[in-house]
């Protein structure tokens, strides 16, 4: 799975996704690749996933909340998974609050609806709250990126973002690096059977230009403006994290409570960062609970 100079992977087209599972919609930046599950009146739930890895990442949530009695929908934010990576030099935040919007808007889900955020996927679910006042019912943050994280500090973060020096540097590390889970993972079953889920989005052309996107973007800027929006509307919020959690810090966690204080926060002993993937019997039951009440 390794990417190598000179070589050319194939394009995801309607043809390459032919097979693959679960669903796909045009929007107006391109295909986005999603699971809608339970009833069209049932409360609406959506996952959004980080940077670790694409929607598979919720493989061991979706059916709970749907046992529960929600409507669950989860989706590969652009440049992740089974979802296009448009040829743009940056993915920002309002890009990726309008593809969640135009994926809502297409699948004829009403607001409000309740947003579950992992990593990255938290920071957006409070920027989408943020742009889009009254929309959203309830936040569950799942270790999500807040105001600091493991990558953003040395030379080799601010390398990547140069024009040219970035894409060398991707290409010098090949794919084998950003499938390696060894920080979001505990268990190293887990780990390798997520890795093979992971790997599956390299097959595709485009995946590293999209990391250079997102990263070269605001996603992983300060997000405190957007928490502060949760916090004034008095939309409730639930906040897990991991005490061995490699990628996002505790006190990142801390001053993301001390801005809401009325967060109701689970710290979980001994869990990483993708607690709710390897740990599914301690997140979903707090989680449930939190979106049910």
């Amino acid at each position: 799975m390794i990417e190598v100079f000179g070589t050319r992977k194939p394009d995801l087209t309607a043809k390459t996704r032919k097979g693959l599972p679960g669903s796909f919609v045009e929007l107006s930046a391109g295909v986005t690749h999603y699971e809608l599950r339970g009833g069209s009146n049932d409360e609406c739930v959506v996952l959004i996933h980080g940077n670790a890895a694409p929607y598979v990442t919720w493989d061991h949530t979706i059916e709970d909340l749907c046992a529960a009695g929600f409507r669950v929908l989860r989706y590969d934010v652009f440049g992740h998974g089974l979802s296009d990576r448009p040829k743009l030099r940056t993915y920002d935040r309002r890009f990726y609050n309008a593809q969640l919007a135009d994926l809502l808007g297409s699948l004829d889900i009403p607001y409000p609806v309740s947003l579950v955020g992992s990593s990255q996927g938290g920071s957006t679910g409070a920027c989408f709250a943020a742009e889009n006042p009254g929309k959203v019912k309830k936040l569950a943050l799942l270790s999500p990126f807040f105001d600091d994280f493991a990558g953003s500090r040395g030379i080799g973060a601010r390398l990547v973002k140069t024009p040219f020096v970035g894409e060398l540097l991707l290409q010098l590390m090949g794919d084998a690096k950003f499938i390696d889970r060894a920080k979001d993972i505990v268990s190293a079953d887990t780990r390798t059977a997520l890795e093979r889920e992971v790997a599956e989005q390299f097959r595709f052309s485009g995946k590293q230009r999209a990391i250079l996107a997102n990263w070269r973007g605001d996603g992983l800027q300060d997000a405190t403006a957007c928490y502060e929006s949760v916090r004034d509307q008095g939309i409730p919020v639930l906040l897990t994290w991991g005490t061995v959690d490699q990628k996002l810090f505790g006190d990142s966690m801390r001053r993301l409570r001390d801005l809401i204080p009325e967060i109701e926060y689970h710290e979980l002993e001994g869990a990483g960062h993708l607690a709710h993937y390897e740990f599914p019997d301690r997140v979903n039951p707090p989680l449930i609970r939190f979106l049910t009440v």
